[in-house]
């Protein structure tokens, strides 16, 4: 069974967030701008839904709020990258779009950088050494 993944975000500025996630090289992906949602295409099964708040309420049940995630954590985007020098490249285009850098941790396996969008959603970039992850 294939799969494909596009969580669905709640932002509070839908052409802010457009303009953010753009300059990471990310795209809309065409004929996805509907009002207050629009679809970022990170590739063949991977996307990611950006929804203004003030519009709609994304994957939340009626008697549900949703979260601020500047003040909780609402979970965690990790995006892999098939090199390392990736990890830094994405990471420094997201702080220079205006995110906020939490950390970054490297080992001899793995390199990885966490940030914060402009709405608070967390994303760590991570590069996973081939080898490591063919090895059984």
């Amino acid at each position: 069974m294939a799969y494909k993944l596009f969580p669905h975000l709640p932002v509070a500025d839908l052409e802010r967030s457009r303009s953010f996630y753009q300059a990471l090289g990310w795209r809309t992906a065409p004929g996805t701008v509907e009002g207050h949602s629009l679809v970022l295409d990170l590739g063949e099964a991977f996307g990611v839904t950006l929804v203004e708040r003030r519009g709609g309420r994304p994957a939340a049940a009626r008697d549900q709020r949703l979260a601020d995630p500047c003040g909780a954590v609402t979970g965690c985007c990790t995006l892999v990258v098939d090199i390392p020098e990736d990890v830094d490249v994405l990471a420094d285009r997201a702080v220079a779009a205006g995110a906020a850098a939490e950390d970054r941790a490297d080992d001899h396996h793995t390199s990885r950088r966490t940030f914060a969008d402009p709405d608070g959603h967390r994303w760590t970039i991570v590069w996973l050494d081939p080898l490591l992850t063919t090895q059984e």
